[in-house]
């Protein structure tokens, strides 16, 4: 069987077409004029489709509708999305990620995990906030405030040491020690 070419011009490519006008259409065949050699394409007549290509890849396509498009799994083992490189976008929309237990993991030793925001970022907890690290550095372009409605505690069993560079009481030597630790940091200079 040929699939009978869509525009004037186009000629005949082997494969099946199951069409029916109301609901959508089934197309096997390659279609090698395409960018990209589509196999396998399942359409329905609202538009939505899913492509099945020769180089192994797929699109799941949906259109604007007023309820939510789903996956659900109900596997034992859960759903398992695994590529090289993956984005999520929700565009101009939120992103909600919901489970009893989230973990955030980065493997690679030679890059950065970065949480990133174009404004303010909260972090919120009924109890505790701990972050644990060789070395933990905070910056403020701007202002670093530390507040506590109990008691605040700061202990270095190497030493606790505050500069305040108006104070004539920090020894020059510390001070610029100081200043290249934080230049040196993440954050550069403070």
């Amino acid at each position: 069987m040929t699939i009978k070419p869509e525009k004037p011009g186009e000629k005949d490519l082997p494969g099946y077409v199951i069409n029916d006008p109301q609901y959508g259409s089934v197309f096997i065949g390659e279609n090698e004029a395409a960018k990209r050699t589509r196999q396998v394409e399942v359409h329905s007549q609202s538009g939505a489709h899913l492509k099945l290509f020769k180089d192994g890849g797929f699109e799941l396509h949906g259109q604007p509708c007023d309820t939510a498009d789903n996956i659900n799994s109900n596997a034992v083992h859960g759903l398992n999305i695994k590529g090289n490189n993956l984005r999520l976008d929700a565009g101009n929309g939120t992103l909600t990620l919901a489970a009893r237990i989230i973990r955030f993991e980065s493997t690679a030793s030679d890059e950065t995990l970065v949480i990133r925001s174009s404004n303010n970022i909260a972090i919120e907890a009924n109890d505790t906030v701990r972050i644990s690290a060789a070395n933990i550095i905070l910056g403020a372009r701007n202002k670093l405030l530390l507040g506590s409605k109990g008691p605040t505690y700061i202990k270095g069993n190497g030493g606790v040491t505050i500069i305040e560079p108006r104070s004539a009481l920090i020894p020059k030597n510390l001070g610029e020690l100081v200043e290249k630790l934080f230049t040196a940091s993440v954050f550069g200079e403070i």
